[in-house]
């Protein structure tokens, strides 16, 4: 009797990326948002006036907790044929969140 079979993936290359689900995007997403966020929070500490910064930190932000709302949602039952609507709807909220706070805040 053999042992489970793994999965391997080829990081670096089209190939391996290849066939990769908007599941696994988004939590790759949402991953790389949260080391972001530590990055960019470091910053804005510094000089919380800086407008490129606070832009960063809004859109970081939102694409975390969107994608993180996403993901609460998916545990609660939502069908799994749902994984790229809800992907979508969090993406295009987040850009229409950020444009809507971003132009009120500096207008």
């Amino acid at each position: 009797m053999s042992g489970p079979r793994v999965l391997r993936r080829a990081w670096v290359t089209r190939e391996g990326w290849r066939d990769t689900k908007a599941g696994m995007w988004a939590w790759l997403l949402q991953r790389a948002a949260a080391v972001g966020l530590v990055v960019v929070i470091v910053f804005h500490l510094r000089n919380p006036f800086v407008r490129p910064v606070q832009a960063t930190l809004l859109a970081l932000v939102l694409l975390h907790g969107l994608l993180g709302v996403r993901a609460i949602l998916l545990d609660f039952g939502l069908p799994v044929r749902w994984h790229r609507a809800l992907f979508a709807g969090a993406i295009g909220l987040g850009f229409l969140l950020f444009a809507l706070v971003w132009g009120w805040r500096w207008s």
